[in-house]
């Protein structure tokens, strides 16, 4: 069997094509729950699309279903069922504008939908997706409900599968910026798992072909971000719709769109996401996963958690009369301010120590410089925390945040 079968020529012509029908009017900073029927509305009148609200949240609101293709093979991709995570779901609309349009694609269009018939979900999670935080409006997380299906949201997207039955079921999360491609400084862009049934990890046939898929995501995603590709981590977790539609024998892809360095607005990695989307409706719909080795699977680099957002290496730390060498590794969380709907950062000491096996997407060595806990100034929670050899010196550790500092 091959280990790799793609178009690459194909593949970077789409890779440029992109910026001509990525959808402008949103921002995967943030996406409003408003602005999901606006869209839908828009698409709704195109002849090959069908829009539908499918049921509500515990909220009341919306939750909507397009459905484009004619094919046998059925595809259910849902996105932003982790309210914090809206990459996944400006990527889908991104792939109905492609769909849609009118170029010089339209083979491979046409190929893939009438072979497949696609059921989307944008945003399951409208509650969270509003406060931008990963739980639902009672904070728990749907992706924990696949069992108990205690939500409105989680037992509509059960019930949703139950009623289609899908050949193919696409995850579509956001992780942090934390992980890397493997034991390297290589932050991970997108992460890809086939989820598992069960604790021994058994391989059946859907999970084998959600591997093969995998593998073609993995050879395609690549060609635009080498060593930037992982493989999430696959303990099985039996509260979650992964594992449990692996069980019932849905080939089930998790995507997780990651960080690429310098993407703060994630902009690239959304055009990953549309990429790598793309590389497996195209493989599924000619089969050509079917001529993969689903073991080299096994040979993506795994996510590793081995990244800070600044780490500061090599400061002296005084205690009791001695010295002693320790690093700083900070992590930054985007919070959404509840009164005044801004965004701001707010950053923490997440560990102190020995750091020397992990990395900074923003590193400084300050060999040579102490940590004073006086004569301190300070500063709002959202002040950007790049420091520079010539700049902080100081700092207040407390309660676990790293609040106050001189420059």
């Amino acid at each position: 069997m091959k280990t790799h079968l793609i178009d690459e020529d194909l593949f970077r012509r789409l890779f440029d094509y992109y910026e001509t029908i990525y959808e402008k009017k949103i921002d995967c900073y943030f996406i409003s729950h408003r602005q999901i029927p606006e869209l839908l509305n828009e698409l709704s009148g195109h002849k090959n699309i069908q829009t539908e609200k499918i049921g509500e949240s515990v909220e009341r609101k919306e939750i909507y279903s397009v459905v484009i293709g004619k094919g046998k093979t059925k595809v259910l991709a849902w996105s932003q069922m982790h309210g914090d995570e809206p990459t996944a779901t400006a990527a889908i609309f991104d792939l109905l504008n492609f769909f849609t349009a009118n170029d010089s694609f339209s083979d491979l269009k046409e190929s893939i939908l009438n072979k497949l018939t696609f059921h989307f979900i944008p945003m399951l999670n409208p509650d969270g997706a509003e406060k931008f935080q990963r739980e639902n409006s009672f904070n728990i997380d749907l992706n924990r409900d696949a069992a108990r299906l205690q939500s409105d949201e989680s037992q509509l997207l059960y019930e949703y599968a139950e009623k289609i039955q899908p050949d193919f079921g696409f995850n579509l999360h956001d992780q942090n910026s934390y992980y890397t491609a493997g034991r390297t400084n290589n932050p991970t862009a997108v992460s890809l798992l086939a989820p598992p049934m069960d604790y021994v990890k058994s391989i059946n046939y859907a999970r084998e072909k959600s591997m093969q898929v995998i593998v073609e995501i993995f050879n395609t995603l690549s060609i635009f971000a080498p060593q930037k590709i992982a493989r999430y981590k696959d303990d099985h977790e039996p509260r979650s719709f992964g594992d449990n539609f692996a069980k019932k024998g849905i080939s089930t892809i998790l995507i997780e769109s990651g960080f690429y360095k310098d993407d703060h607005n994630k902009d690239f990695v959304r055009k990953l996401n549309f990429i790598a989307m793309l590389a497996a409706f195209q493989s599924i719909a000619e089969k050509d996963y079917e001529k993969l080795n689903y073991t080299v699977y096994f040979e993506i680099p795994e996510n590793n958690e081995l990244l800070f957002d600044l780490l500061l290496r090599n400061l002296t730390l005084n205690h009791n009369g001695r010295n002693f060498t320790v690093d700083i590794g900070i992590k930054r969380t985007k919070k959404l301010d509840a009164q005044t709907k801004k965004f701001f950062y707010k950053s923490t000491i997440a560990e102190i120590g020995d750091l020397s096996f992990f990395y900074g997407i923003e590193e400084y060595d300050f060999r040579g410089y102490e940590i004073i806990a006086d004569k301190l100034l300070s500063v709002d929670d959202d002040a950007d925390f790049r420091l520079s050899r010539n700049g902080i010196t100081e700092f207040e550790i407390k309660n676990g945040f790293l609040n106050k500092y001189v420059g």
